[in-house]
């Protein structure tokens, strides 16, 4: 068996690479980040039994998602995206697994993409993990999550600055749990699975866990922040997370810590 991962270089696809080879399985991995634009590049059907597991995704944040100016471009690459890997999965009869989205048909290019692939992944009869809020050890950039950028102020200066006032809420859940997830639901043959913690937390008291976990000051911001509130509805038989919030947090700050990821950043 191998195991095609497309987006293996984004926070999910590297979670679920891990995943993969610490069991021993071939995996080969596509990704813009080294150069395999899927919106043009077809793989190389491996040979023998594959499977497939549609990560790819333009994507980042909500600071990325929400931003006015990424819209149109976003609904450009994640619609040509579809139409292709869609494509070529169809014409192969793959077996494939897509991430989906808690914020699928929400009114912004993200939502309106992962809405059409959600619609697409039924009708080809593939399978679809909905994802809450994955997070993970990452650089800080314009698409990181608010997870890797309030650990990296907390590591690089001590401070932890939000611009909201941290009461949007969030279902967090660690890249590891997610990843194993992932593996169980193909195992398993469902169909669709809603992947998350199953807790509301606030951002502002995930922050302050960080800050508590770090030695880091907390300063929250003034203005209200951007929730998306979905309850799951499809749990994923016979699994749960491992990682318990402070857990999870703990082992992203190590990471981050280990790779040099703290920095005196800008707010997040």
């Amino acid at each position: 068996m191998t195991h095609v991962v497309l987006g293996g270089a984004g926070l999910i696809g590297r979670a679920l690479r891990r995943r993969l080879e610490a069991a021993g399985e071939r995996v080969i991995s596509y990704d813009l980040a080294d150069g395999h634009d899927l919106r043009a590049f077809e793989p190389p059907a491996p040979g023998g039994e594959a499977f497939y597991w549609f990560l790819a995704w333009d994507v980042g944040g909500a600071k990325f998602l929400l931003d006015p100016a990424v819209q149109r471009a976003s609904l450009e690459h994640n619609t040509a995206l579809c139409q292709r890997v869609f494509g070529w999965l169809e014409q192969r009869r793959a077996r494939f697994l897509v991430a989906g989205s808690q914020m699928a048909g929400y009114p912004n290019a993200y939502g309106v993409t992962k809405a059409l692939a959600h619609y697409w992944t039924r009708c080809l009869g593939g399978q679809l993990a909905v994802l809450w809020n994955v997070y993970d050890a990452a650089p800080v950039t314009a698409r990181s999550h608010v997870i890797p950028d309030v650990i990296a102020q907390a590591l690089g200066r001590g401070e932890i600055r939000l611009l909201t006032d941290g009461r949007e809420r969030r279902q967090l859940i660690h890249g590891d749990d997610c990843a194993e997830a992932l593996v169980r639901q193909r195992d398993g043959g469902q169909p669709e699975a809603h992947v998350t913690s199953g807790q509301w937390t606030a951002v502002g008291d995930a922050a302050r866990l960080v800050a508590e976990l770090t030695g880091a000051r907390l300063v929250l911001g003034e203005r209200p922040g951007y929730e998306s509130i979905v309850e799951p509805t499809v749990p994923l038989a016979g699994w749960r997370p491992a990682l318990d919030l402070r857990q999870g947090l703990e082992r992203t700050i190590a990471a981050m810590r280990q790779r040099g990821w703290g920095l005196a950043a800008d707010r997040c």
